[in-house]
């Protein structure tokens, strides 16, 4: 069975993760909701970690990551800005930014794709170091949608996601620095 069929037919029963579908009928789409969060380690203090997950904070570590602002700094909430990935542009809104707390929120919309949030929590790991929980909910708003979120946001793919950016992390750790003198070690 073709990968499209695969799709087709998963998206006809409305099978979910971690999340309901739509009701339907029989001409009707179900909408696929995935949940995923996953951590890891970053060597900087925490206040630093959190402002590696704000737009222009992952430019740092990022090669491909090209924030157009629409509005706002980047960090603050009410900041609109437009990325593109694999020929699909996708809009985002900072709704929350709190220092204090240690905790961003964003809305994304990929048009024709899907929708959802991206939450990002830090906290301290000790010795200098912290803990970053990245968790997306994300729903689909089209039969394509469903697919690209059955395959880019499986739990596997998603695992590996989170291993990847620890190891971009890591990779860029001359850049970071640059960015936070401070942190150097």
């Amino acid at each position: 069975m073709t990968v499209l069929k695969v799709c087709a037919a998963l998206t006809a029963a409305s099978v979910t993760s971690s999340g309901g579908a739509v009701a339907q009928g029989a001409d009707e789409f179900a909408a696929l909701t995935v949940h995923r969060s996953g951590t890891l380690q970053v060597d900087l203090p925490p206040d630093n970690a959190l402002l590696l997950f704000t737009a222009p904070g992952e430019k740092i570590w990022i090669a491909e990551w090209e924030p157009r602002f629409l509005h706002g700094n980047g960090i603050e909430a009410g900041t609109v800005f437009v990325t593109t990935n694999r020929g699909s542009d996708t809009y985002w809104l900072v709704s929350e930014f709190d220092q204090a707390r240690r905790r961003a929120k964003y809305v994304r919309v990929t048009p024709e794709l899907f929708t959802g949030t991206v939450e990002v929590l830090v906290a301290d790991s000790g010795a200098g170091g912290s803990t970053v929980t990245v968790c997306y909910q994300l729903t689909g708003l089209s039969a394509a949608g469903n697919c690209e979120l059955q395959d880019t946001f499986s739990e596997s793919a998603y695992t590996a996601m989170m291993q990847e950016w620890q190891q971009m992390i890591g990779n860029s750790r001359p850049a970071i620095d640059e960015f936070f003198p401070d942190s150097a070690g």
